[in-house]
């Protein structure tokens, strides 16, 4: 008989994590920001932190690959949320920006960030909340590195 423990933890890490996206689209949705998509969330909080970043140090911070990254960068620039600027000094490099209406969503992704989080962890406590990033970062470390 063969061991599923590996596929059962994979399969219940993918269902929870497009779970999750689909319920906070939703809830993007619900509060009129239907052109924010959870995909969109570390880019513009890296970008709310600094504005201004270039595509490399985005792709660092969210710990996206540089070719993931470019097409998330291209559909947010299509909803109008960032523009991509060329580098003043480095002209091989491109800085992206929070267009007005990318900094006009700023509280209402705030909001729905709060309302997610507290909807999705309903019935745990504070203990097990932190055990489960503590598990899921290992997974996710362990991945990266073989």
């Amino acid at each position: 008989m063969m061991d599923t423990t590996a596929y059962t933890i994979g399969f219940h890490l993918s269902r929870a994590s497009r779970t999750m996206r689909y319920y906070v689209d939703r809830l993007f949705a619900e509060s009129e920001m239907g052109d924010v998509s959870m995909g969109y969330i570390g880019v513009l909080l890296a970008l709310y932190d600094e504005d201004g970043r270039t595509m490399s140090d985005l792709s660092r911070e969210v710990r996206l690959e540089k070719s993931t990254m470019t097409g998330l960068i291209e559909r947010m620039v299509r909803t109008g949320l960032i523009v991509r600027k060329q580098d003043e000094n480095d002209r091989r490099a491109q800085r992206i920006w929070l267009t007005e209406r990318g900094r006009d969503v700023r509280p209402g992704v705030g909001r729905v960030l709060e309302r997610s989080y507290s909807d999705l962890t309903e019935g745990l406590s504070g203990k097990e909340i932190d055990k489960a990033r503590e598990v899921l970062s290992t997974i996710i470390e362990n991945a990266c590195g073989k």
